[in-house]
């Protein structure tokens, strides 16, 4: 085989090669451009199902929507239809109001700045109220009186000498009500122990109080039970049984944010049933209750309890001012707390007692 022939050859191999190689690239390009295909049609189905998808849920939500709207528009037009059997079955909101706005009992409790009434005057008052009643102390000071539906109900007197005691724990409060006659009807005093253990408990001066009345052998504890941030309130409560043996439950809303000491008394279904309202700016402390429900109007223990307990008000500042004082003492000393022996005596059991 000569030169030429050679070359020829091998160029027609390379001719061959060539040949293979665009074809070879000819088939890649055409696997790819079917692939790239394929996928854009798979992206075009995928997205075609999302689309129908969300169709027919915004389908299904329209029909729930129109539904909801069916049976908003029949119950409307149900009301419009009978307005006057619902009328006839059921009191209005404004028929609610106008109950809760009667009142059945209105008292004024009305607590002197100074020592200037005629009821104060006379030297041998205290001497002749003692006479009267064991209840009246040599220590006691007339402080106030109390009008019931601007009818004189009775005077409020507080034992000075031990409200002024300069020993936190020693000092105490203590206040009476006496009829216009001078007869001892109830009483008010605050627990020493008991406020002591409270506020101990809740890091907060929490009052307790127990009163006692004439008209019956019970006795009744008012206690405050939340507190809320400064400014914001207080809450106390108290319970007791009725004549009829019915136990009713109250609790004394503080009004928070308003000008004078404003409480509201509601009973255990949450229903205002009375409200006292101190008068601001008054130096001694007026306050005024509105009592709204009819039986409780006439209920005597009800009321002297809101009477006792608008006679603390005043003095509520004070009591608590103490209360700190006092955990600060036996917190920072070994003192013991020895109660008064008329204190002591409301913690024996009354069962024991009776057998």
């Amino acid at each position: 085989m000569n030169s030429e022939e050679y070359e020829r050859k091998e160029e027609e191999k390379e001719e061959v090669q060539e040949e293979k190689s665009s074809f070879q690239s000819e088939l890649l390009d055409a696997i790819e451009d079917q692939r790239e295909e394929i996928e854009e049609e798979e992206v075009e189905e995928e997205v075609h199902t999302q689309a129908k998808m969300q169709i027919e849920e915004e389908e299904e939500i329209q029909e729930e929507f129109e539904e909801e709207y069916k049976e908003d528009r029949a119950e409307e037009e149900e009301k419009e239809i009978t307005p006057k059997k619902l009328d006839e079955t059921l009191p209005t909101e404004d028929e609610k109001k106008k109950e809760e706005q009667i009142v059945y009992s209105h008292i004024v409790v009305d607590l002197w700045r100074t020592k200037m009434h005629r009821q104060e005057w006379g030297i041998r008052l205290d001497a002749q109220r003692a006479q009267k009643d064991r209840q009246w102390t040599r220590d006691m000071d007339l402080i106030g009186l109390v009008k019931i539906n601007d009818k004189d109900y009775g005077h409020l007197a507080l034992r000075e000498k031990i409200w002024k005691e300069t020993d936190p724990l020693e000092r105490r409060f203590v206040m009476k009500m006496f009829s216009p006659s001078g007869y001892w009807r109830g009483s008010i005093e605050r627990l020493q122990g008991e406020s002591f253990a409270i506020s101990h408990a809740t890091k907060e001066p929490c009052p307790a109080f127990i009163c006692i009345f004439k008209h019956t052998r019970n006795l009744f504890r008012i206690k405050r039970l939340a507190h809320y941030p400064r400014f914001q309130g207080q809450v106390f409560g108290f319970s007791y049984l009725d004549e009829n043996d019915i136990f009713r439950s109250f609790v004394f809303d503080d009004k928070r944010l308003t000008p004078g000491s404003d409480w509201m008394v509601k009973d255990i279904h949450d229903k205002i049933i009375a409200k006292i309202n101190g008068k601001f700016a008054n130096l001694g402390g007026k306050f005024k209750i509105d009592i709204y429900d009819e039986k409780l109007a006439t209920d005597k223990t009800f009321f002297n309890m809101l009477i006792l307990f608008s006679s603390t008000l005043r003095f509520l500042k004070g009591i608590k001012k103490n209360i700190k004082k006092s955990l600060k003492e036996l917190k920072n000393t070994d003192t013991d707390v020895k109660l008064d022996d008329s204190e002591s005596n409301l913690y024996l059991n009354p069962r024991k007692l009776s057998i």
